[in-house]
């Protein structure tokens, strides 16, 4: 499991919109496309500032109402969700600038 304490990104690849409160993810390494629910769509949006595993979880616990083991659970089991389809990182994406 995913330290609570690690970065996760969205990969820069990774084409997304959120259409009707769900976001629709185009899978870069094989072109699928992956709708999320509510709670996916959320964690999703929060991706967009490389946030912990455990600053997800807290933000899920305030907005779901979760319990707090729970909400850690489930997060570090999504984010390896991601992780696998090649549509999330836990590396900083390098800013245009950086070159």
């Amino acid at each position: 499991m995913l330290p609570p304490d690690k970065e996760v990104f969205r990969d820069p690849r990774t084409a997304s919109r959120v259409i009707a409160g769900e976001a629709v993810v185009l899978t870069p390494r094989d072109g699928r496309i992956l709708t999320l629910n509510e709670t996916g769509t959320r964690i999703w949006e929060l991706l967009a500032d490389g946030p912990t595993i455990a600053e997800i979880a807290s933000v899920l616990v305030q907005e779901f109402e979760i319990e707090a083991d729970r909400a850690r659970q489930d997060v570090a089991a999504f984010i390896d969700h991601l992780l696998c389809r090649e549509i999330a990182t836990l590396e900083r994406p390098r800013d245009d600038d950086d070159e």
